[in-house]
């Protein structure tokens, strides 16, 4: 197993900030995006973009930045157009799925491009904290869809701890009580980042700006039979179906899953959770698919043999992961369920994800319980 990526946690080693020659057009057009959509641009301007371009020399870095700029243009197009056709253009779809499958993973905005590549400090010289973020792409932009972004990022940064400090206690064979003590303080840093969401993102701005232009195309009312992805041969001009951004799909919480044993059981939640793992970097699901793996077979007879301290401190870290969803459902409720009893769009029949949300995120939080005793 490739432990080494719980020591950085999920954040990129390196973050493009712009595409190399030859992609000037789509980074003018990512650039112009609010502008664009306030217009009721978004159709012209995609047909303008040269439909073939030639990514076999990106790095992994510049791969990612594609990835985000083509996901964030597809999904302006999408949800900004005038038109109800549910079909993507060649001029994005072709150079879209290229990237997808050197990513190995779908032709979607998800998670990774949505939060996990898209920052930058403000100042260099100072160290990270979440007022020093600044967010690379946005599709209307304004405080309150930076503030809901930036949350998710320092969430993913403060993570590094948590999931190293568990790494090491498990795998280093010394078992230090310590190194359980950081886990614990890094999950309450989680909880007071995720509290702080509220303070510069408004539910109702979040349920009118910011959320509609993160669904995707399956399970979503708008998009009944998918999208077509136009010139795509793979697809063979017929619709496809894919989610759209979640939270569901960091890696976080299912590798603290795994690395605490907190079980989900077999049903169609379990089946969404599993799905989710197609939308994550290639390297995040692996590591995660061998960690299920480790805990099915070896957690339960490590733990088994742990001083009652120890297994006490495993458990308020749980307690504390369920206090993290507790919230999560709460904000479910308050920028989405709330929000939709008075507005007539945006319908909170499923998620972004395409999802019974209020059930599902319940459920998670009703599996989120202490197995270590």
């Amino acid at each position: 197993m490739n432990l080494e990526i719980l020591d950085m946690g999920f954040i990129p080693k390196e973050i493009s900030e712009n595409l190399p020659e030859g992609f000037e057009d789509v980074e003018n057009l990512a650039n112009q995006l609010p502008k664009v959509l306030g217009n009721e641009q978004i159709e012209e301007s995609v047909l303008k973009l040269e439909i073939h371009k030639d990514i076999s020399n990106l790095n992994s870095s510049q791969l990612e930045r594609a990835m985000l700029l083509y996901s964030y243009i597809g999904h302006a197009y999408m949800w900004g157009k005038k038109n109800e056709e549910n079909i993507i253009p060649e001029q994005i779809a072709l150079t879209w799925h290229k990237i997808a499958q050197q990513l190995d993973r779908p032709p979607i905005l998800s998670y990774a491009s949505y939060a996990l590549n898209n920052w930058r400090l403000l100042n260099k010289e100072k160290p990270f904290e979440l007022e020093n973020i600044e967010i690379l792409q946005n599709f209307l932009g304004g405080v309150d869809e930076d503030w809901f972004i930036m949350i998710h990022v320092a969430i993913e940064h403060e993570a590094k701890h948590i999931l190293g400090s568990l790494k090491d206690y498990f795998f280093n064979g010394s078992f230090e009580i310590e190194k359980l003590q950081i886990a614990l303080n890094s999950i309450k840093k989680i909880n007071e980042i995720m509290n702080r969401m509220p303070e510069k993102c408004d539910p109702f701005i979040y349920y009118n700006r910011v959320r509609p232009y993160i669904f995707g195309w399956k399970n979503n009312p708008a998009t009944p039979n998918g999208v077509i992805y136009e010139g795509v041969e793979e697809y063979g001009n017929k619709p496809v179906s894919f989610r759209g951004e979640t939270g569901a799909q960091s890696s976080i919480v299912p590798m603290l899953d795994a690395l605490l044993g907190v079980t989900h059981s077999n049903d169609p939640l379990r089946e969404y959770l599993d799905e989710m793992r197609t939308y994550m970097p290639k390297e995040h699901r692996v590591l995660l698919n061998e960690l299920d793996q480790w805990s099915m077979n070896n957690r339960k007879e490590i733990v088994k043999n742990l001083d009652h301290s120890h297994v006490e401190i495993l458990n308020s870290i749980i307690e504390q992961v369920h206090i993290f969803r507790n919230k999560h459902l709460e904000y479910a409720r308050v920028y989405i369920f709330e929000q939709s009893l008075t507005n007539n769009s945006n319908s909170n029949i499923v998620g972004t994800g395409g999802t019974p949300f209020m059930k599902y995120l319940d459920k998670h939080l009703q599996e989120t319980v202490p197995s270590n005793d």
